[in-house]
């Protein structure tokens, strides 16, 4: 497979279940902080993903 499609996915994976995390723990709670760091993580991949391909 190739390496953007991993970074995509792999990112999306990672941001969905960091959502999921945060929408169902108790908010400012350690586990929500590590959510919304997670879906900060997981969004980076995905764009380094994105702009791994992108030609100026």
């Amino acid at each position: 497979m190739e390496r953007f499609v991993q970074l995509i996915v792999a990112g999306g994976v990672v941001l969905v279940g960091a959502l999921w995390l945060t929408a169902l723990v108790e908010y400012g709670s350690v586990p929500w902080v590590g959510g919304v760091v997670f879906a900060l993580l997981g969004t980076g991949v995905v764009l380094a993903g994105i702009g791994s391909e992108i030609e100026l």
